[in-house]
């Protein structure tokens, strides 16, 4: 009976080992910087985990994030921020130098609920730190009254992007931040699950030329 009891720990033990959350890493990041500086600046192993852009003769390259837990920390001194933890991100260089962030900053799908919290939060502090709307498009309302019908429209993506945002901040940078259907988009008795995603560029605006070799120090 002990050997049993002992045996039945042990397997309990190996299944919590197995599906652990590893300690998060950081991924500090910023459009323009190099593929050094991100390398440098951030404790996930980005060499390890890139198509290096110095590979390339016209500089394009790329850092893939596949496993959990990488926390994102966009380094802008006046727009920038911190992401929850990921499981998913991929940053795009071109010229040798980050030209996209696309990430969902969660580990899981979640439920529409635990989406929703997630959202004001992050709507929050995207307002705070000055991003402003763009395209037409409009902050998430979060109110109680509006929560069913939002609900509904994300479920069954509508024009097939759930809801997005689209914002700006200063002639610097865009963003498209959207709550999503992820899984189980038919069911109206709680299997549906969701995903929020999070895409970083220059602004349209913006020249698309690499910026001037005096920015290589970096800004840390």
């Amino acid at each position: 009976m002990r050997k049993i009891y002992a045996l039945g720990i042990a397997l309990a033990i190996c299944i919590l080992w197995m599906f652990r959350t590893p300690p998060a890493t950081l991924l500090l990041v910023g459009l323009d910087d190099t593929f050094e500086q991100v390398k440098q600046a951030s404790s996930f192993p980005v060499a390890a985990s890139s198509d290096d852009p110095s590979e390339d003769e016209l500089g394009f390259g790329a850092t893939w994030v596949k496993e959990p837990a990488v926390i994102i920390r966009f380094n802008d001194p006046q727009f920038g921020f911190t992401l929850p933890p990921t499981t998913f991100a991929a940053i795009g260089y071109m010229h040798h130098r980050v030209d996209t962030i696309t990430t969902s900053p969660m580990l899981k799908k979640v439920t529409f609920e635990q989406g929703m919290a997630e959202v004001a939060r992050l709507q929050g502090i995207f307002r705070e730190q000055g991003w402003q709307l763009e395209n037409g498009t409009t902050w998430f309302d979060l109110s109680p009254g509006c929560r069913a019908a939002l609900h509904s429209t994300i479920r069954l993506g509508s024009y097939g992007y759930g809801k997005w945002v689209s914002l700006r901040a200063a002639g610097k940078y865009s963003m498209i931040f959207r709550m999503r259907c992820a899984s189980g988009c038919d069911s109206d008795i709680g299997f549906d699950r969701y995903l929020i995603d999070i895409s970083i560029g220059h602004d349209s605006s913006m020249s698309n030329q690499p910026v001037a070799s005096s920015k290589e120090g970096g800004k840390r």
